[in-house]
């Protein structure tokens, strides 16, 4: 308890002196295992520019995957899939993205948007469920050919960052 009252005192004291996004992600990470990384977004001539750093495990990953919301007064109600790099999406909203499986992708560019208003972006960090994918009897971190249907079936988000707020106008 007294840990916990200790860290609760010091994310105070950081929050209020220091108003940068990255810091406040990397506390409520800390407390709320919640972001683990922050990004930035905004829009620009019709689309949402979306740019992270979020540092994946080689060995595990599966892909990024991007996920909007239009409520304004709940950030987590009707998350929704925008972008990703097989065809998980349906909505209207939804982008397959090539680039979306390489770890080293660091930005999404959304151009299938909604109507004007105020939006809430997050990035999530897909990783695949060890398991045995070969069947030769032992778990491997990830299967020797992935498609769509494995990749729905076998894989859970290890990561998600911090929201980004945008308006579209």
């Amino acid at each position: 308890m007294q840990s916990i009252l200790s860290k609760i005192i010091v994310v105070l004291f950081l929050v209020s002196c220091i108003g940068c996004s990255y810091i406040a992600d990397s506390i409520e990470a800390e407390l709320t295992n919640r972001a683990h990384f922050s990004i930035d977004a905004y829009y620009d001539s019709g689309s949402v520019i979306i740019s992270w750093d979020a540092n994946p495990d080689y060995d595990s990953f599966a892909g990024y995957e991007i996920y909007m919301t239009g409520d304004v007064n709940d950030e987590f109600s009707e998350m929704i899939v925008v972008g990703a790099y097989y065809n998980i999406g349906s909505s209207s909203y939804f982008q397959q993205d090539g680039t979306l499986d390489n770890p080293s992708t660091s930005h999404f560019i959304h151009s299938n948007l909604p109507s004007l208003g105020i939006y809430f972006y997050r990035v999530g960090v897909i990783e695949w469920d060890e398991r045995d994918y070969n069947n030769d009897g032992e778990d491997e971190k990830k299967p020797d050919f992935p498609d769509e249907s494995v990749y729905k079936s076998y894989t859970h988000i290890e990561k998600i960052s911090g929201s980004a707020m945008v308006e579209i106008f």
